[in-house]
């Protein structure tokens, strides 16, 4: 059984993930003023085809990142209750991945700096992808994917991020796309941003996206 240093250790961790629970907030609350000031400039641009799209671009990749944030304040507030619940019976935690429990190198402090870095500062960027699927590695902000072929389904195009959000269109097996934001997870999916050849725009699941035309 891994020693955690007793309750005084366990309090110190807790402090930790509030510290960054409260740092994240804060980087939240500047990135929403900053969505605002954008969506503000995208009203203003609107007579300036050229400058609106430009702003628009930078919206969505404003709106990515504020959405990464929230996922990652969610999973601190995860390992804090996790932690608080009963660390020290095993170093194990709940993995961001569905509920599958893990034990770390180091048991929670390995968890933590997993998350912080050594230097105990949160990281704020994009969390270690899993290995991508055949059908979707290659992906990237500004590359060109296709609706895959394998299957001959349609692929609905959405409004938002989710299942819930509303469908748009059906987009046909070979479809090329752009890709203006993403990988954005949600309802066990990695939903990208795209446009079509015909100005038409939303987001679909990058799990149906290919980067080889024939496939």
């Amino acid at each position: 059984m891994i020693n955690f240093g007793g309750k005084k250790d366990e309090g110190n961790e807790n402090r930790g993930i509030s510290e960054a629970m409260r740092s994240m907030s804060d980087q939240i609350g500047r990135q929403a003023q900053e969505i605002k000031r954008l969506q503000e400039a995208l009203e203003t641009a609107q007579q300036d085809a050229a400058a609106a799209e430009k702003v628009r671009k930078a919206l969505a990749e404003a709106e990515a990142r504020m959405a990464q944030m929230e996922a990652e304040l969610k999973q601190l507030r995860e390992q804090l209750a996790a932690t608080s619940a009963g660390t020290a019976s095993g170093g194990k935690a709940a993995s961001a991945s569905g509920g599958e429990t893990t034990t770390a190198p180091g048991g929670i402090t390995g968890s933590v700096s997993g998350t912080f870095g050594t230097s105990g500062v949160l990281k704020i960027g994009p969390s270690t992808p899993a290995a991508a699927s055949p059908s979707t590695s290659g992906l990237q902000i500004g590359g060109i994917a296709y609706v895959q072929k394998a299957g001959g389904k349609n692929l609905r195009l959405r409004s938002a991020p989710g299942l819930e959000s509303t469908v748009l269109d059906g987009l046909p097996p070979g479809t090329t796309l752009t890709l203006l934001a993403g990988p954005q997870e949600k309802d066990g999916y990695p939903w990208w941003q795209i446009r079509t050849a015909d100005g038409r725009e939303g987001w679909v699941a990058g799990t149906e996206l290919v980067t080889d035309e024939n496939q």
